[in-house]
């Protein structure tokens, strides 16, 4: 059982491609030495740019992540599927659900802690409320802390 966090970098893909920043949580339960289940959250704002208002999204995930072990540092990528709740940029509340993916290296610093880089793109193709509008994506880049348990 794993435990990670940490701020990062977002990048929206709308009307126009607009850069803010990002929190990320990750809960990682082992199924097997290479596979876990994955229950993540992650927030980002996005900045006001020009007649477009400050975006906030907040995204529940659920997946599977793959790893391969090599002495301390450990490639993975991650599958899964997300509900997002998107508030602002020039628009109602708007929620989506979509998929996601993912890849990262994690770095076993101690026995009990690790440190991780994770990328993700996230597409949000389903409306299931709110403003009519093409499929937003978002890309982020995290920097993660974390506990193994």
């Amino acid at each position: 059982m794993t435990v990670t966090a940490g701020p990062g970098l977002a990048l929206t893909f709308q009307s126009e491609t607009r850069a803010g920043a990002a929190a990320d949580a990750r809960f990682l339960y082992g199924l097997t030495d290479s596979w876990s289940a994955r229950l993540g959250v992650q927030a980002s704002w996005i900045p006001a740019s020009g007649a477009t208002s400050a975006t906030r999204l907040v995204a529940p995930a659920l997946g599977l992540t793959v790893a391969a072990d090599v002495l301390n540092l450990v490639p993975f990528a991650e599958a899964g599927i997300v509900l997002a709740d998107i508030r602002g940029g020039g628009l109602a509340a708007r929620q989506r659900l979509g998929g996601q993916v993912g890849a990262g290296a994690e770095y076993l610093a101690t026995r009990h802690f690790t440190v991780l880089l994770l990328g993700r793109l996230d597409y949000f193709a389903i409306r299931l409320a709110g403003a009519r509008e093409s499929s937003p994506a978002e890309v982020t880049f995290a920097l993660h802390l974390g506990r193994v348990f």
